[in-house]
This record gives structure tokens, C-alpha cells and sequence, in this order.
């Protein structure tokens, strides 16, 4: 028989896990704090909508702004082209760069393409270089790099300038001064608009003239003096004409300076062969190793016996 008492009660309490009733009132507490999390991240989303749109109000103010201002710069008469103040111009007449900006360009030089003024100014004939500058509210200044006469080319029987480009410039006129150079013949076109239609081919062979005439006074700065005529017809053999002389003198495409130097260190034979046979019709340099010398004579000869 088993008898239990109360200690025994109590030890097999004591002994057993004792479980604590759920606390409905710690859930009650959590559900509270979760109803009261979402509600602040609801807060803090509509914060940042109002500031957004806080700032996108402030951006479309400016906007209005901006625009406003510009509205009112275009329309008005405040910004009107008043003063063109133009510096370098030698050649070039001012009124008349202004006349061009006056009448093929907008009247507010806040509307006026400055790029495109450039590009239009710079296409005068001795306008090089142009740089413009807005004056708000109402002037342009601008700075003009004219072109500068570098050689005279015979076109047709008449002397144009050109510059180091092979621009043509104008008719040649003593105002110009004096150019101590030759006269380049042999281009292409018959006058100055067909010159202008071979633009590029004619600025080669400027550039070419310029080069060899650049390469002699390296080696000696007084033999261009003694050159007339540059004949820049064949790019491949120049061919020159010395003053007072008639001896049309080839230099071929290279070694321009040491060949006419060769031709100026023999000038003793040149004289003797002139006396011997009567004037050179021509002198070629291209050999390193002599001098051909052809006289009029056997040169007309040749010609008659190829007519023949």
C-alpha cells in the first residue's frame, strides 16, 4: 500500500518543470508595438513625399524663373545689338564686317550664334583668324587676324597676292610694298574663280614654292635675290629663271638649297659655255654627280627635228 503525503507532493512538485500560464497581456503589449512601428514608417514615407515634392516645387519655381528671363531678354529691346567695336582690321573694311553682322544675323546679341558669326566672318578673303566676345547687354567685340601677302602668282597676265596658305588675296599694288621674292607661276585656272575651283591643288604648289624658296636662303640668304620666276607647273621638278637670264634652271622635288648651291659655285663654267655657245636654254641640277647644260641652239634643234 502506498501512502502519499504532502512532502511527497511536494518533492514530486519540486522535481517536475513548472510551466508558466501564456501572459496575455506581453502579447497584447507586442501587437501594440507593431501597430505603432508600421504607423511611423508610414510617417516617415509621407515625409519624404512632401519633401520631395517640396523640392520639385522649388525646382519648377526656378524653371519659371529661368525661363521667364529669358522670354524677357529675347523681346527686349535692352539687348539689342547696339555698339560692334572691331580691332586688326587693315585691309578689311569695318562698317562693312558690321553691315554683314547687322544684316545677316538676329538684332539681341543674346540670339546671335556666335560660332556661326566666326564662321561667317572668317570666310572674307583677308580675314585669318576671328575671335568674338558678348558684351551684355548690347556690344560685340571682335578681334580680326588678317592674312599676309607671302608671294605674287601670275594668273592670266596679272599679279595676285597670295598668303602661306595659298589663299588669293587680291590684285598686286605697289601699296603693298615691295615683296622681295619671285613671281610663281604655272597654276591651275585661267583667272581668279577658276584659281579658287583648284583651291587645294593650288595651295600644294604654293606651299611647295615657298618651301624651296625657304631651303635656298638656308644655305644662302642672298641667292632668292637672284630668282625671277618660279614655274610650279610640274610639282615634281620645280624649274626656276634666274634674273636677267633666260636659262630656265631645274631643281626636280628635293635638295632645293645644295643644288642651287652647286649651280652658284660653277657660275664661272656657266659664263665661259655662254660665251662658247651663245645663251643656255636650260640648266639641270638633278644629277649629284654634273651639271646638264643644253644651249639654245641645240635645243631649237631638237625642236625643229621633232616637228619634222
Amino acid at each position: 500500500m502506498e501512502i502519499k503525503t504532502t512532502a511527497g507532493r511536494m518533492r514530486e512538485t519540486a522535481g517536475s518543470r513548472i510551466v508558466p500560464p501564456p501572459d496575455k497581456g506581453g502579447r497584447v503589449r507586442r501587437k501594440a508595438e507593431n501597430k505603432l512601428g508600421k504607423g511611423q514608417i508610414a510617417g516617415r514615407r509621407l515625409l519624404s513625399a512632401l519633401k520631395l515634392l517640396g523640392k520639385l516645387g522649388a525646382l519648377f519655381m526656378v524653371l519659371i524663373l529661368v525661363l521667364s528671363f529669358f522670354l524677357y531678354a529675347y523681346s527686349s529691346d535692352k539687348f539689342n545689338l547696339r555698339s560692334v567695336e572691331l580691332y586688326g582690321c587693315r585691309e578689311l573694311d569695318p562698317e562693312e564686317l558690321e553691315g554683314i553682322i547687322r544684316s545677316e544675323f538676329p538684332a539681341s546679341v543674346l540670339r546671335i550664334d556666335l560660332r556661326s558669326l566666326k564662321d561667317r566672318l572668317e570666310k572674307e578673303t583677308w580675314a585669318r583668324r576671328v575671335e568674338i566676345r558678348r558684351i551684355l547687354p548690347s556690344d560685340l567685340v571682335i578681334y580680326v587676324q588678317e592674312r599676309t601677302p607671302a608671294a605674287i602668282v601670275e594668273i592670266r597676265d596679272e599679279l595676285m597676292l597670295v598668303d602661306r596658305d595659298g589663299v588669293l588675296l587680291c590684285r598686286y599694288d605697289p601699296k603693298y610694298g615691295k615683296l622681295d621674292g619671285p613671281v610663281f607661276k604655272g597654276l591651275s585656272g585661267e583667272d581668279a574663280e577658276g584659281y579658287r575651283l583648284h583651291q587645294e591643288e593650288n595651295a600644294a604648289r604654293i606651299a611647295q614654292g615657298l618651301e624651296m624658296l625657304a631651303e635656298i636662303e638656308a644655305e644662302s640668304p642672298h641667292d632668292t635675290m637672284r630668282i625671277s620666276e618660279v614655274d610650279l607647273s610640274d610639282r615634281k621638278n620645280l624649274k626656276v629663271l634666274m634674273v636677267d637670264d633666260i636659262a630656265e634652271v631645274h631643281l626636280g622635288n628635293q635638295d632645293y638649297g645644295s643644288r642651287f648651291r652647286t649651280l652658284m659655285e660653277n657660275m664661272g663654267q656657266y659664263r665661259q659655255l655662254k660665251d662658247e655657245y651663245g645663251d643656255i636654254g636650260s640648266i639641270d641640277l638633278r644629277f649629284d654627280d654634273r651639271i646638264v647644260w643644253l644651249p639654245i641652239r641645240t635645243k631649237e634643234a631638237r625642236n625643229s627635228k621633232g616637228n619634222r
